[in-house]
């Protein structure tokens, strides 16, 4: 007769002395391993917002408890994609769980996040920006993945393969958002801004010249002919940018703080 403990044998756990668990199935091991990393991730979190109570401000507090579980959230099902895409599983598996995001629109879920992630970068003076960049990366790579037509999804991913200064692969992103969608202004701009940050300066002039012959004057058009000049230092052509960019709409602080920079230069 079997004894109890022979029929329990087709999961060896063993304990190492940090006592985490460790599997002889890889799959059960990479679950394990990511509820582990999101357990620790909350107990941060929670110990963040509790520091925070003190001096509270309501407004702030409440959206940084809301990014806080929206990021919790992000990772949990983070897990779960990770946990469908896993090598363990066989690819009609895989196959459905795409059949079945495409269904349920989930590519726009996978921006709305990217974007959400990516517009706190400059608000959120804890974020970790390379981080931040390279999960706004992966996660438009589901989108894409989901569906090969969400353009947005191509241009965010740019706009994060920018922040990482790897413009000539940001550019290829924004190249697919206008083959998707060819008057996609945003997408326009991100490649003369890889140009200009790459150092290929005459290409951004270009750009942004096409852009003027398609889609008229602008207030974004005239400000980024403006950095590229500033950054030519040809600071009379980078002033009359910029006085074109305010006659349209107030220059930001830091465009204003280049023009006055240019004034000076010319004097």
């Amino acid at each position: 007769m079997k004894k109890q403990s022979d029929e329990c044998e087709d999961i060896k756990v063993n304990r190492r002395k940090s006592d985490k668990q460790v599997f002889e199935s890889s799959l059960l091991q990479f679950i394990s391993d990511n509820i582990d990393r999101v357990r620790d991730e909350s107990k941060d979190v929670l110990k963040n917002i509790d520091g925070s109570v003190k001096d509270l401000d309501i407004d702030e507090f409440r959206d940084d408890a809301i990014n806080h579980m929206a990021d919790i959230s992000d990772n949990l099902s983070q897990v779960k994609s990770d946990i469908m895409d896993s090598h363990d599983l066989p690819d009609f598996v895989k196959e459905s769980s795409r059949n079945t995001k495409q269904a349920l629109n989930m590519d726009v879920d996978y921006v709305r996040r990217a974007k959400r992630r990516l517009n706190r970068i400059d608000s959120d003076d804890f974020i970790d920006v390379q981080k931040t960049n390279i999960r706004v990366v992966e996660l438009c790579d589901k989108a894409i993945y989901v569906n090969e037509s969400n353009y947005e999804a191509f241009y965010i991913k740019g706009q994060a393969l920018t922040n990482l200064e790897k413009y000539v692969e940001a550019i290829g992103e924004f190249v697919k958002a206008l083959e998707i969608k060819e008057d996609y202004l945003d997408a326009w701009l991100g490649i003369a801004n890889a140009n200009r940050l790459n150092g290929d300066f005459d290409d951004s002039i270009n750009v942004y010249d096409t852009i003027i012959n398609n889609f008229g004057k602008s207030y974004e058009v005239f400000k980024g002919k403006a950095y590229v000049y500033f950054d030519c230092e040809d600071y009379q052509s980078a002033n009359d940018e910029f006085e074109k960019a305010n006659a349209i709409q107030y220059l930001d602080e830091k465009s204003m703080a280049l023009w006055g920079e240019c004034i000076t230069n010319l004097k």
